[in-house]
């Protein structure tokens, strides 16, 4: 089984047009913070921005040994990188703050914050819900967003900030059985982050679906079925993160406000750019309406 492609190319691995180490989409002198930056892809994605230039990353997470081994990691293979590290659940506003706010007493403004860390409630049936885990995934995955993202306006660079949602391709699927409670709070999140683009129209967002990778998260889903039996095929753990050094830098500047996949081809991407830029197409919309007869 294989996702529906939308540019023709559908990219499982990295590839030479989203190299982080081209000038094109350097990150030199940029300060990043990632959320869930100790585990599953954001080690990765710091490291791709890392290779991309950056000498300034902050890492958020929940767990104080991965987050400190990632900042080894990153530290000892990239001369003169500066790593943050930060223990806080992206649920509690005052950690959150202190992070934002102490990131930016180090190193400065923010130039670009991607929005990582997520909940994935247990992968059943809606009859047999734990309405507490249910819940746990609109307050980590809406609300945790809203905290982070209001802790970042307050921090961000004044020009060309950016800021990268990581969503999922299951929010473009039809409802599945036993993801009722990830399908909702990650739509959900999707129309909040809409609101902030709409808000802050200087602010750049983007919503990246970072692939389909070998992570904890995804090892968790598949208890529901998705993928149990090897019919969708892993993608490399390091394509989301070229892909978003690619997207956050000026090469991606026209899908501000856009959903998109870090499989697309990116070279398909620019040739598209008039017909992408602005406009509803890589949207939430309701299919259908208004009429066009």
């Amino acid at each position: 089984m294989g996702f529906p492609p939308f540019t023709l190319k559908h990219h499982t691995a990295p590839y030479p047009a989203i190299d982080p180490s081209l000038s094109a989409v350097s990150a030199s002198g940029k300060t990043i913070l990632i959320t869930g930056g100790g585990s599953g892809i954001g080690p990765r994605i710091a490291e791709a921005f890392a290779v991309a230039g950056s000498t300034q990353i902050a890492l958020l997470g929940r767990t104080q040994s991965t987050l400190e081994k990632t900042k080894s990691t990153l530290e000892s293979t990239h001369s003169g990188l500066k790593v943050l590290t930060f223990v806080a659940d992206i649920t509690d506003a005052s950690a959150i703050n202190a992070a934002f706010q102490g990131t930016k007493a180090t190193f400065g403004p923010i130039d670009i914050f991607i929005s990582n860390a997520a909940f994935l409630p247990e992968a059943v049936l809606i009859k047999d819900t734990v309405v507490s885990d249910f819940a746990q995934g609109l307050t980590t995955n809406v609300v945790g967003n809203l905290v982070t993202t209001q802790a970042f306006l307050a921090t961000a660079a004044p020009s060309n900030a950016v800021l990268i949602h990581v969503t999922t391709g299951a929010v473009h699927l039809p409802s599945l059985p036993n993801y009722s409670g990830y399908q909702t709070s990650k739509t959900a999140a999707l129309k909040l982050f809409e609101a902030v683009q709409a808000e802050t129209p200087e602010l750049r967002v983007m919503n990246v679906h970072p692939g389909y990778v070998a992570t904890d998260m995804n090892a968790k889903s598949a208890k529901g079925g998705l993928g149990s039996d090897n019919s969708i095929p892993f993608d490399h753990i390091d394509l989301p993160g070229h892909f978003m050094v690619w997207a956050a830098s000026p090469e991606g500047a026209f899908l501000k406000g856009k959903i998109i996949w870090s499989n697309w081809d990116v070279e398909e991407l620019k040739e598209r750019k008039e017909e992408l830029q602005g406009g509803e197409k890589l949207t939430m919309v309701l299919n259908g309406w208004p009429r066009k007869d």
